[in-house]
């Protein structure tokens, strides 16, 4: 057999978890990273940034994959017609909120209409995932996380990179170097602790309550991640931890064995002790600054400050809201925020209630409509983490604002469906 021919051969026996794997966890990343080169908050010229804040390389991504199911078949008509009613009906909520916020109540159209289309972007993404996913294995999902983890593996070697070989500060704009911004194609290092955190909460059930077998593989990984993790300082990421630990554990009602949890929780001392030894001397990477216990808006990062003022500001367009990305410049608590971290306000400052009754009414159904599937496999336990993980860092982070975890959550979504749908087909 010929090189071409053995490669061909490789390729085709390739999963779409292998794709998505690949893609999701090691492609877009790096892409990002070679695009977005900064040490500083934003990147100049003014369009770059635009398109950095909106995360477009991974829409474009999703245009992709969407334009791939659709000539596999897929068909958003044949879709629409087997939901049942009430999605329907909160799918009509969440257009109407769109269209009316973004065209009739936004102080920036443009901006706004664009952030509409790609949440519709988003959804289509994911019904596409699920109608490609109809006749994945389950035991072929194993794959996204081996790729998932090979990508933390080149983010922390670009990581090393951008930290150990800089720039002179005085080539950088401003003269300051910083390091916050500095991880490779993330905005922030709390969004690249996040992304690591995801993968290390599905690493952690797997140790928890996996297949022996996968024992081996994730120890490691499971190390790096909640490593990278603990290094970035993102508080919320290791929280989001120890929910879907309580949340898998309430629901199978069963505690894991004394060994594994035992393994658990010295990788995790591990983890932070190599996070610690290796922390750069800058309080943003730290877990705890000592202004933190000045009040309680310090120690949430400014958090409840911004949710008044969001909060405030929704009140005065209760129906509809301001506009799709609307808290960018509709509140300002002493700096623009891109999103008000925290999903249900993000839903209701952009679209108001009626918008937000439609997106959370379909958040909800499908949380429901897959949690006992992605639970009682221990195949599907890695990507029911990473979902939980992600869903809860939706109320404290931006994670159903930024296309690169949407995209996650949207893949966990589409193959716990489709697991669901084949498990119901038996």
């Amino acid at each position: 057999m010929t090189q071409a021919a053995t490669i061909n051969a490789t390729m085709t026996r390739w999963t779409l978890c292998d794709w998505l794997g690949v893609g999701l966890g090691i492609v877009m990343p790096v892409l990002a990273a070679l695009l977005y080169p900064t040490y500083i908050h934003r990147v100049d010229p003014g369009w770059a940034e635009w398109t950095r804040l909106l995360e477009m390389p991974f829409v474009v991504a999703e245009l992709v994959a969407i334009q791939i199911a659709v000539r596999r078949g897929y068909r958003d008509a044949a879709l629409w017609r087997a939901l049942p009613r009430d999605v329907k009906a909160a799918f009509g909520l969440l257009a109407i909120g769109l269209t009316v916020s973004s065209v009739f109540r936004s102080q920036h159209p443009f901006d706004s209409i664009l952030l509409s289309l790609i949440t519709l972007v988003h959804l289509r993404f994911c019904a596409a995932i699920h109608f490609l996913a109809r006749g994945e294995r389950v035991t072929d999902i194993g794959a996204l996380f081996r790729w998932l983890t090979l990508g933390l593996g080149a983010l922390a070697v670009l990581t090393v990179w951008r930290f150990q070989l800089p720039p002179p500060a005085a080539e950088v704009p401003g003269g300051v170097i910083e390091w916050g911004s500095a991880l490779p194609g993330f905005i922030s290092v709390r969004h690249f602790g996040s992304w690591t955190g995801a993968i290390a909460a599905g690493l952690m059930l797997a140790l928890l309550y996996g297949e022996e077998e996968e024992q081996r593989i994730a120890t490691p990984a499971y190390l790096l991640a909640a490593g990278l993790t603990c290094w970035s300082g993102t508080r919320a990421a290791l929280l989001a931890m120890v929910v879907v630990g309580v949340v898998a554990l309430v629901s199978l009602r069963r505690w894991p064995s004394r060994a594994r949890l035992v393994r658990v929780a010295a990788l995790s001392v591990l983890a932070l002790a190599l996070a610690l030894l290796l922390l750069p001397d800058d309080p943003v990477f730290f877990l705890y600054a000592a202004g933190d216990a000045q009040s309680a808006d310090m120690a949430t990062g400014g958090r409840l400050a911004l949710w008044h003022a969001t909060f405030e500001r929704w009140r005065d367009a209760p129906l509809f809201g301001w506009g799709s990305g609307s808290v960018f410049w509709e509140v300002y608590v002493g700096w623009t925020h891109t999103q008000p971290h925290n999903v249900v306000l993000q839903c209701l400052i952009s679209w108001g209630v009626v918008g937000a009754a439609g997106a959370l009414w379909l958040l909800g159904r499908a949380i429901v409509a897959t949690h006992r599937t992605g639970i009682d496999d221990v195949r599907l336990l890695p990507v029911t983490g990473m979902l939980y993980s992600l869903l809860f860092m939706s109320l404290l982070e931006g994670m159903l604002h930024y296309p690169r975890f949407i995209m996650m959550i949207a893949v966990g979504f589409a193959l716990l469906f489709a697991a669901r749908e084949r498990s119901m087909a038996r």
